[in-house]
């Protein structure tokens, strides 16, 4: 949130020319370290880098390697046990009030509403992620959720898939309650594998074709 010096102030700062500090500063914004404010007292602004940032970059490249939603869920299947284990001996009470609070999001909107569903579904497993205290595994799970949200519009969630979900999440919830590490690695490996393997009968086409940067 912090403002940059003036153009010409920095220029006198640094001792280079204004070619060379205007190269910077777009070098800097197309890494997502600096946002241009415009306006009347805009500029360089700093911001904080988010794993979203990540999930452009890495859309592109799946794209260009023509990567599928099944390969996305199948990396999720193997990443996201390792951060239910690592949360179950750190996640906190309010984070596990949470966790049963957007669960009971999903258990009503079974049978309705598609978009509160993928939601809470989706904040459901960023918590976990959050809560693992290691940035590169939550880093890469965000950005894992985020690249699988770019098909998630388009996939049939029948009710059956949706009921067993909320039933996972039960498991996997209780474990990390208990901080019991191997049961909630367990659980989170069951659940997005069982996940996976419904939704490749549900929706076969979808979750092999490949995945878009540009949506």
């Amino acid at each position: 949130g912090a403002m940059l010096p003036r153009e010409q102030d920095m220029i006198e700062q640094l001792g280079v020319g204004r070619t060379t500090l205007r190269e910077a500063l777009r070098l800097l914004e197309s890494r997502g370290i600096l946002t241009i404010r415009s306006g009347p007292g805009g500029g360089p602004v700093v911001r904080h880098p988010e794993p979203s940032d990540l999930m452009d970059s890495l859309s592109l490249i799946l794209q260009f390697q023509r990567g599928t939603l099944r390969e996305v869920h199948e990396a999720r299947a193997w990443l996201e046990p390792v951060a239910a284990r690592m949360a179950a001996p750190k996640i906190t009470s309010h984070e596990i009030g949470r966790l049963r609070e957007l669960n009971d999001v999903i258990r009503a909107s079974i049978d309705s509403d598609e978009k509160n569903f993928a939601e809470a579904n989706n904040q459901f497993h960023r918590i976990i992620a959050a809560s693992c205290a290691n940035v590169v595994v939550q880093t890469f799970t965000e950005t894992l959720l985020s690249v699988g949200e770019t098909g998630f519009s388009d996939l049939l969630n029948a009710p059956e898939l949706k009921q067993s979900v909320v039933e996972e999440h039960d498991e996997v919830v209780n474990a990390l309650e208990a901080n019991d590490a191997d049961a909630a690695e367990n659980a989170m490996r069951h659940h997005l594998q069982h996940a996976t393997s419904r939704r490749l009968e549900d929706n076969p086409v979808l979750m092999e074709r490949p995945l878009r940067w540009l949506r």
